[in-house]
């Protein structure tokens, strides 16, 4: 079976693939700015989460079959459509 397509020689030999380099031509070795920084920031982050906030309220008709939706206040929910505020 031929499909047509036919493969293109290799641009490089792997023999010289192994020793290429690319051409770096920096005369003053390479172009790498340095700042001071101070201690103080190098203090870790601290990520404060509120895990008692919530977004969405629950759906109080999918709660009463005893099944937990949330819904954004103001917008139906998408089981029952019961808007909730």
């Amino acid at each position: 079976m031929v499909l047509g397509i036919e493969q293109l020689p290799a641009i490089m030999d792997e023999p010289e693939w192994d020793h290429h380099q690319p051409v770096q031509d920096f005369p003053h070795g390479l172009p790498v700015r340095t700042m001071p920084v101070s201690s103080d920031r190098l203090t870790p982050i601290i990520l404060v989460s509120n895990h008692d906030k919530v977004p969405g309220r629950r759906c109080p008709a999918c709660l009463s079959r005893g099944q937990t939706v949330w819904v954004i206040p103001g917008k139906r929910c998408p089981q029952c459509g019961t808007e909730v505020n």
